[in-house]
């Protein structure tokens, strides 16, 4: 989980379940990131202009509040965070190769998250994160795996050629 300020928290009970390094590193990846892309101050404006566009609705109609929250979760709130999830995925994958691990180990971690936590599957237009099986699908894309295996590579031809200077 990451924090504002860009702290990291892992819980234990995710060591039981990701044995490897590489396994790991995935999932500090992922949350490193969310701190890259700046995803705690992208949230609170976002919210920010929700709870503004909110007020403007209640203001000119009949609606009431709880029924405008839900509506603005379902249409702004989720998609916003399933979009970032995505992107803290991405930006994940690379440092991942970029630290030398390689990054084919990706997609099985989310598959195996998927089996660990609850999976909405084809609801996760209800869930703050996308399907481990869309986040699976999307990181073996060609375009998205050659990116983070040239980091990978050359990664590890620099950790192999540090011996020689």
């Amino acid at each position: 989980m990451c924090l504002p300020g860009g702290k990291i928290i892992v819980y234990t009970g995710l060591l039981d379940h990701f044995k490897t390094d590489a396994e790991v590193a995935t999932v500090l990846g992922h949350e490193v990131g969310h701190v890259v892309a700046m995803h705690a101050a992208e949230h609170i404006t976002k919210n920010i202009w929700i709870l503004i566009m909110e007020c403007f609705i209640q203001i000119f109609s009949d609606a009431e509040a709880k029924d405008v929250d839900r509506v603005s979760s379902l249409l702004l709130r989720l998609p916003f965070s399933r979009r970032m999830e995505l992107e803290a995925d991405h930006i994940g994958i690379l440092l991942l190769g970029a630290a030398g691990f390689d990054p084919h180990i990706a997609p099985s971690v989310y598959e195996k998250l998927g089996k660990i936590g609850v999976d909405l599957g084809v609801f996760d237009f209800i869930s703050t994160h996308p399907s481990s099986t869309k986040r699976a699908r999307l990181l073996s894309e060609h375009m998205v795996m050659e990116e983070a295996m040239e980091l990978y590579v050359e990664a590890k031809a620099g950790k192999e050629s540090r011996g020689f200077f």
